[in-house]
């Protein structure tokens, strides 16, 4: 591809974004307008504003890279995607986080659970927590996005997260959230024609939808091997089928499953998207909408990975590598991209790359938004004794993005490990952190701050324990090897121990402890409208 037409385009494509985010500039006058657009946003704006940060690049490059080592296994995940990120987070939590939040007048989770408790500090705590630990998430989108430049354009790392970060940055602290979730229906249309293409053109040279997954079950360990797919180790039953129960492939489909397919409950990204909403019917109506959104994208991307092996093997075309610690291993982030620049003509990569472009763009700005709302909103203002405008409000928070971005950008320029793994991490650690405490709040009537505090706090302790000390991923990085050897155990998803604690934690200590007069007021008013 002409690379002088691409930076044209994507000059073209910033633009719109540039325009959406002055136009949010224009109508944001509150402090609400700024965080959570006001309240005003219909059913379709906010099905594609919660599918478009919930979906990135992480799900289009490392998921679909992760299904090509595990199979159609990982489809499991675009079930929970489905049936929990969707009808479950907007049934069982979207109505009431929404009733509770304007009754609270609730802006932001951390807000909401320092009003519901009458806790600054609780608010001040949980806004930390999400401010610092966004940022490792949001490095997980900019490497998906360098795997795809690196391969198809040769374009430095450094330069492409420059310059993506730069454009996000721009829109997003002009604009805030109109911006965000303006920008949101642009890209999740964009997202959806690109990954409606890809998949079509993946099962149109394979022969059809039955000779794809015919073939791909008809792969052989030692046909893998040829082309250094790691499959031929990682998917011992083949392409189409689970691994063995317990089998070290079988402990990681778990952890990424349930790692990111529970958590996706307890994302404050997300669950400010209830808050936009003009009504509970706008909420109700986004069900179906977000619902086709996230199977058209999920179930695509996790298709088309184990097939690309099919598309490999055929060719002859080496599995993707990258160089780890001086050694050559496999790189599951750039078999999309590889796949795409071997078989699909030059104008679908444009579209392609500007769909990449727009999930990672999409679920960046409300990442950064979030974060910049926390640091801003929840910690800075809390912490001061003085009483703040809106406007005053909204030039703080927007001080707090572009901090928090420039944090972002360094980090993210030294990326950790792959996407797939970062996502869960981070899905993780906030549903361990928050989804005890935020679901008790909505339900149960005698949950309390000092059960908060300590199921909050707990949940929090042993996931970044088990992270440092435990688990595969991330131990050896840290003190050389984990202290437990055994495999079942140190590959588990903390999520597995650390929510059920966190639940049990919070409960507990809500029984044995009393709600005062303030807090007792303040349960009664959050369910005054429930």
């Amino acid at each position: 591809m002409d690379i002088v037409f691409f930076i044209i385009s994507m000059s073209l494509f910033a633009l719109v974004f540039f325009i959406l985010g002055y136009l949010g500039y224009r109508q944001t006058k509150t402090a609400e307008d700024y965080f959570i657009a006001g309240r005003k946003m219909g059913a379709v704006l906010i099905a594609f504003s919660y599918g478009a940060t919930f979906i990135s690049a992480v799900a289009l490059i490392g998921f679909s890279g992760i299904a090509s080592v595990y199979g159609l296994s990982i489809l499991w995940l675009a079930f929970l995607n489905i049936f929990v990120g969707i009808f479950i987070a907007f049934v069982v939590y979207g109505l009431r986080t929404r009733k509770m939040g304007l009754s609270l007048k609730a802006m932001t989770l951390p807000e909401l659970l320092g009003h519901r408790f009458n806790s600054v500090k609780l608010q001040q705590v949980s806004g930390l927590i999400i401010g610092i630990f966004m940022v490792a998430y949001t490095s997980a989108v900019f490497l998906a996005i360098a795997s795809l430049f690196q391969v198809t354009f040769a374009i430095p790392y450094w330069l492409c997260v420059v310059v993506f970060t730069v454009i996000v940055g721009i829109y997003l602290i002009i604009g805030g959230a109109y911006a965000v979730m303006w920008t949101h229906a642009v890209q999740a249309i964009v997202m959806l024609v690109g990954m409606i293409i890809l998949t079509v053109g993946v099962y149109w040279i394979l022969g059809g939808i039955g000779p794809a997954h015919e073939a791909a079950a008809a792969l052989t360990p030692e046909m893998l091997q040829s082309i250094g797919s790691p499959a031929a180790t990682q998917a011992p039953n083949g392409l189409t089928s689970m691994p063995p129960f317990l089998s070290m492939p079988f402990m990681m489909i778990l952890t990424l499953i349930f790692g990111v397919g529970i958590g996706v409950l307890a994302q404050p990204q997300l669950i400010t998207r209830y808050l936009t909403a003009k009504n509970d019917k706008a909420l109700r109506l986004a069900i179906p909408y977000g619902g086709l959104f996230i199977l058209l994208m999920t179930f695509t991307a996790f298709s088309i990975g184990p097939l690309c092996n099919v598309l490999m093997y055929r060719n002859n075309i080496s599995y993707p590598t990258k160089i780890v610690g001086g050694a050559l291993t496999a790189n599951p982030d750039a078999v999309i991209p590889t796949i795409i620049n071997q078989f699909f003509p030059s104008w679908f990569i444009l579209i392609f790359l500007f769909a990449i472009l727009a999930a990672a763009m999409s679920t960046a700005a409300a990442l950064l938004h979030t974060a910049g709302a926390a640091i801003g909103r929840d910690v800075y203002e809390t912490s001061s004794k003085k009483q703040f405008s809106p406007k005053k409000s909204i030039f703080i928070t927007r001080i707090a993005t572009v901090i928090i971005v420039i944090a972002t950008l360094i980090i993210s320029l030294n990326p950790l490990d792959v996407v797939a793994y970062m996502t869960a991490f981070f899905f993780g650690l906030m549903a361990c952190t928050f989804l005890a405490p935020y679901t008790l709040m909505l339900y149960w009537k005698r949950t309390n701050r000092t059960g908060v505090w300590i199921g909050m706090l707990g949940g929090f302790l042993f996931t970044i324990t088990w992270y440092i000390l435990i688990y595969f991923k991330t131990a050896p990085k840290i003190i050389g090897s984990p202290l437990i050897g055994n495999y079942v155990i140190n590959m588990l998803d903390p999520i597995f121990i650390g929510l059920p604690l966190s639940f049990l934690l919070t409960i507990l200590c809500s029984i044995l402890s009393k709600q005062d007069t303030e807090e007792e007021t303040l349960m009664k008013k959050s369910f005054e409208n429930i």
